[in-house]
């Protein structure tokens, strides 16, 4: 599944990084933090209690409850980002600004950076 990115922006008027960055926030932020309460909601519901009355299982269900959500949603951002990235440059969208202010907003990690790293860059836009 690959995010349309494009889905009701006007054909005629060009894209700016402005509102690149603005569909990338509506595309991949917005659905990361989706992602994040609908899973710790259904652990919730699942392990009332939490991981303190679990019993044995109890350090396993702490680790499920931290690392389990953000992983899913990292998976996420890491399909979503690169393609969210092609689809604006292949509009025309500089990418110096792009980065810029996409690092600025908190949407993507400066070059280089670790995390950066984690991006699934390979595949179909």
């Amino acid at each position: 599944m690959v995010p349309n990115f494009g889905r009701g922006l006007p054909p005629d008027q060009p894209l700016t990084a402005k509102l690149a960055v603005r569909r990338g926030h509506y595309f991949i932020s917005i659905p990361v933090f989706a992602i994040l309460a609908a899973l710790w909601f259904i652990l919730a519901v699942l392990f009332p209690n939490g991981p303190f009355r679990s019993g044995k299982f109890a350090p396993l269900l702490a680790l499920l409850i931290v690392i389990g959500p953000p992983s899913v949603a990292w998976i996420w951002w890491s399909y979503a980002v690169p393609r969210w990235r092609r689809w604006a440059l292949s509009a025309g969208v500089d990418p110096e600004e792009l980065q810029r202010l996409a690092q600025k907003q908190l949407l993507v990690w400066p070059k280089g950076h670790f995390f950066e790293k984690t991006e699934f860059r390979g595949g179909r836009p």
